[in-house]
């Protein structure tokens, strides 16, 4: 007998990039989306112990700021808008421009940073496995990153 629940429990990066795409390709999630304030914002769309998928809104100029994600990894959906994933690989900064159609993975413990580069509102939709529990931040120091403690 088992006493764990069946199921994928570990999605991988193509997994998590087929469950985006899936919810990508609803028209009524990125049209339900509130497109007025002035802050990034993200609205879940499913959630369970081992994936969350939420679709994201991003005003003109917004930023997510260099962070990992811990333990999840991501993929990324771009809906509508122009956005730049600036991604620190290698000890050095790789930026890629993202337009609508584009999708992005993203490995546990990746430090990123995406930036809504349109005039208009831009709307994405993500996946992660496990759930997103934890984002560190970070700061340069000496052009390199460096985690932000907690205060």
């Amino acid at each position: 007998m088992t006493t764990t629940s069946p199921g994928v429990r570990n999605f991988t990066r193509a997994q998590l990039l087929r469950v985006a795409k899936l919810f990508a390709g609803d028209s009524g999630a990125a049209s339900a989306v509130d497109r007025s304030g002035d802050e990034r914002t993200r609205h879940p769309l499913a959630q369970t112990p081992h994936l969350e998928v939420w679709v994201m809104t991003w005003p003109p100029g917004s930023t997510t700021g260099w962070h990992d994600h811990g333990d999840a990894s991501g993929a990324m959906v771009v809906v509508e808008g122009d956005l730049g994933d600036e991604l620190w690989k290698g000890g050095s900064v790789q930026v890629r421009d993202l337009a609508p159609g584009d999708e992005h993975v993203i490995a546990a413990g990746q430090l990123h940073n995406v930036t809504n580069l349109g005039d208009d509102y831009a709307v994405t939709i993500h996946a992660y496995s496990p759930g997103l529990t934890e984002m560190t931040p970070y700061e340069w120091v000496d052009g390199k990153p460096v985690a932000v403690k907690p205060a």
